[in-house]
């Protein structure tokens, strides 16, 4: 199959259309991995009786479920429409959020949680598709740093937005707000994104699709759980191994199949694997990070839900500023020197709050100033990585490349999980101790993640001849934002 198509792309795109569109799925999608820790305590209230282990899937299986169709979906994208793709998942994601919203017991929260995770799967790597088909190369940085903040600030304003909506209301108010959010935004999709269809529709391996999706998903589950269930334990070894095994057998499927779901060759894109690579060990970090700040808060400092989402919030505005430093610099090598500053920065906050924080509240003087730090380091280099992804695939795989960098970072979440799991069970004088260490830890993550990132160089993939390339005239030179 023919890596070129041919769209039918209205003849004057509205690319800031698309990334407001596409942002606001962003926003939300990445808000329901965040938000739903804060209310974890309420829904908990609200189906008494259930175990612990139950009730950790309402987080968890979001989480897996994202991970496992995020390549798959993400080359159905490519090959069939990133538009169908992108708008139908929005669709889905919001009847999953009304469904959540009326949730009768705790097995259907956890299913349509699950259904939300898939759906929000879909639109991730098609959504970065629109942006990127929307935008002549030379605007594709600052256009992608944009996008990127959307998942940015939702990380960030997760915590605060998820305290108030629980606090005025209860829990089921943190999936309710998506459903009109979701509904404008599936209206605006159809009217305004651009329809963009190949001009063969061979369908990716089946197969490979199902190796892979199950492979990932398993290992996720592996990481996320092997906390509770013992990490020598039959459950996690089996689980882990065998998603390994199932995902190197559909990569080796892919290495042969004519219409990969798992695009081997993009690998071999020097910047492209750096970026993945560093997605994986960041993930790592911040998903230990963003496990670590709330509970501090919370347990260390007795804060209540609400306050704990606002002094967690801070750094969503220095978020903002560093994915704007990314998108706006025109410095050719902008992208690994944003990504290694942010990792300096990152692991400077590290070990400010394992050596300044103690039980006695401290927010003005230690919390909030590293707070702001660590939200610029975010910022910095969540855009940089993003951008270096997006910016070095071939207009082909511009859905699928990225569902496979962001397979990386949620990869790598897991296994972050599952460290934070680990070090604060080891761990036997109490959690302020425990927290101490994992910010230890988070610092110490960042020496890999600077090595993982030195090749990162090369500026975007150059143009092809495809049709994403149509609409490439005057209206898309218009500024991003």
């Amino acid at each position: 199959m023919t890596d070129s198509v041919a769209n039918e792309i209205p003849a004057a795109i509205e690319p800031r259309r698309v990334l407001l569109i596409t942002s606001v799925a962003t926003f939300v999608a990445f808000l329901d991995m965040s938000v739903v820790n804060v209310a974890f305590t309420d829904i908990t209230q609200s189906f008494p009786g259930t175990k612990l282990s139950t009730l950790s899937w309402v987080v968890s299986g979001y989480a897996v479920f994202f991970a496992a169709v995020l390549t798959p979906i993400g080359r159905y994208a490519d090959v069939f429409g990133r538009k169908a793709v992108f708008v139908w998942s929005l669709l889905g994601f919001t009847v999953a959020s009304a469904l959540c919203t009326i949730a009768p017991n705790i097995e259907f929260l956890i299913g349509a949680r699950a259904l939300q995770g898939v759906a929000a799967g879909g639109m991730i790597p098609a959504a970065l598709g629109l942006v990127l088909g929307s935008y002549p190369v030379e605007r594709r940085v600052a256009a992608v740093a944009a996008w990127a903040a959307a998942s940015s600030a939702a990380a960030a304003f997760g915590p605060a937005l998820g305290g108030v909506l629980v606090w005025a209301w209860d829990w089921r108010a943190v999936f309710l707000i998506n459903v009109p959010v979701g509904l404008l935004a599936f209206v605006a999709g159809l009217s305004w994104l651009p329809e963009i269809r190949p001009n063969l529709r061979v369908r990716p391996d089946p197969l490979g699709a199902v190796l892979v999706g199950i492979g990932v998903g398993a290992v996720v589950v592996g990481l996320t759980q092997g906390g509770e269930w013992g990490w020598g334990s039959v459950a996690f070894l089996g689980t882990t191994i065998g998603g390994l095994v199932l995902l190197a057998l559909g990569i080796l499927r892919s290495m042969q199949h004519p219409v990969p779901v798992f695009e081997v060759k993009l690998w071999a894109d020097r910047k492209f694997a750096s970026a993945s690579a560093v997605s994986f060990l960041f993930g790592i970090a911040m998903f230990a990070w963003l496990l670590a700040c709330p509970l501090w808060t919370i347990v260390v400092w007795k804060y209540s839900v609400w306050e704990a989402g606002l002094a967690n919030s801070p750094g969503a505005f220095t978020a903002a500023i560093g994915a704007g430093i990314v998108g706006r610099s025109k410095h050719p090598d902008i992208q690994r020197i944003a990504t290694i500053a942010g990792a300096v920065l990152f692991g400077i906050s590290g070990i400010l709050f394992a050596l300044l924080l103690h039980e006695q509240s401290r927010f003005l003087a230690v919390w909030l100033p590293v707070g702001l730090l660590s939200g610029l380091a975010i910022g910095l280099l969540m855009t940089a990585v993003s951008s270096a992804a997006a910016t070095s695939l071939p207009q082909a795989n511009f859905a699928s490349g990225y569902g496979m960098s962001m397979t990386a970072r949620q990869m790598g979440g897991g296994l972050g999980i599952a460290a934070f799991a680990a070090i604060t069970i080891s761990v036997t004088t109490g959690w302020l101790d425990g927290l101490h260490a994992v910010f230890w830890f988070a610092a110490a993550a960042m020496v890999p993640v600077i090595v993982a990132a030195l090749p990162m160089t090369g500026g975007p993939a150059a143009a092809e001849p495809t049709a994403d390339a149509a609409g490439a005239q005057s209206p898309l030179s218009d500024s991003v934002m």
